[in-house]
């Protein structure tokens, strides 16, 4: 089969993530390209047999809506362009903006089209007009792929029930032979992964952490965002600076999850929650707000993790400190996560991709 995937940049983000992973194990058995819609160099390492190729050089400059539009059908006509040469025979589109654009070079080609949704749409609402478009050109779609039930719920009111797809994220192909097990939980490390912009509320973590008599432990956070440098300020008010290390974006995730005795998530709503789902997958013990959607997808609480209540510090400090002193507790909350993590394989995940991509093209 000749597959297209199609995303607005490979960076270092969720969505840019699953297309690498999906991109790398089909190309196996299958002509695998990827376009992206402006020219970016991979974050996560790509199989040199998968055909990269973009629409523009640069992102375009903020616009006016004549302007907005001749951009759009400027990245239209060579989607079309390289749909056509490259013969593909299905596209993939990830998130809003890829979406609309290849739901109409794909219709323009006469190749099925595959919309994937990520955003949780309660919260990341769409401008109206947007909102309308969206709305028209999804009707257009062969399959909407959404990773959680929440989701599917969201689009059921303007598709077709038979059209939405959930497909969970896939645990990173390269990240599957570098887990070490069992957790031996030695090593007094807290982690957070995650960007540091709004929702994230990693600032909740660092105010329970410091109401924590926890001389002996450390916090870790890994990821980048703009509430960084306010978020050092506050562990230092805190007098905690000292305990927490705040180590930016890093690539070899596996050492950090491999290290870890508590993985600790605080989001206030997400819209699939990898982070998570991977600490899971390296057999952590897990705290997590209870947030829509993905934590209660993933974790059962008391069997293999905690949830918490959105935003509840009290609830928080109460679970950290029971899982800081409980390493019987940890260790099954350990087992019963790597139990129920493997359904989320690259090859298991896959598998679900290609029933659908077969259900469209046949």
């Amino acid at each position: 089969m000749k597959i297209a995937f199609v995303i607005y940049g490979l960076g270092s983000g969720g969505a840019e993530r699953s297309v690498t992973g999906l991109a790398n194990y089909f190309v196996n058995q299958h002509q695998v390209s990827i376009i992206t819609l402006v020219k970016t160099t991979p974050f996560f390492e790509l199989d040199p047999k998968v055909r990269l190729h973009y629409c523009l050089e640069q992102p375009k400059v903020r616009t006016n809506p004549i302007q907005s539009i001749i951009h759009g059908m400027v990245r239209i006509r060579k989607l079309v362009k390289l749909l056509k040469s490259e013969e593909a025979e299905v596209v993939v589109s990830f998130m809003y903006t890829s979406n609309i654009y290849t739901i109409w070079a794909a219709k323009w080609v006469g190749i099925p089209s595959i919309g994937c949704e990520r955003s949780n749409h309660a919260v990341f609402r769409l401008p109206r007009i947007q909102e309308h478009l969206r709305k028209f050109s999804y009707q257009y779609l062969s399959k909407l792929v959404v990773q959680t039930q929440g989701n599917q719920k969201y689009y059921e009111d303007f598709m077709p029930a038979n059209k939405i797809s959930i497909i969970p994220n896939a645990i990173s192909e390269s990240l599957q032979p570098q887990r070490q097990l069992p957790q031996k939980l030695e090593e007094k490390i807290i982690l957070n992964v995650g960007s540091f912009k709004n929702g994230k509320a990693q600032d909740l973590l660092i105010r329970a952490f410091a109401q924590i008599n926890n001389p002996k432990w450390r916090l870790v956070f890994v990821g980048q965002g703009p509430n960084l440098e306010k978020f050092k300020v506050l562990a230092n008010e805190l007098a905690v600076g000292e305990q927490i290390d705040f180590l930016g974006t890093q690539k070899d995730m596996a050492t950090y999850y491999n290290k870890a005795s508590l993985f600790v998530f605080t989001s206030e709503h997400e819209g699939f929650p990898n982070a998570l789902l991977e600490a899971l997958y390296f057999g952590l013990p897990c705290i997590s707000t209870n947030c829509p959607h993905g934590p209660a997808d993933l974790i059962e609480d008391g069997l293999n993790g905690f949830l918490v209540p959105v935003g509840n510090q009290e609830a928080l400090q109460e679970r950290m400190t029971h899982l800081m002193k409980d390493k019987k507790l940890g260790h099954s909350f350990s087992k019963m996560a790597v139990a129920k993590s493997t359904t989320y394989e690259i090859e298991q995940i896959a598998e679900q991709w290609m029933d659908v991509l077969k259900s469209v093209t046949n």
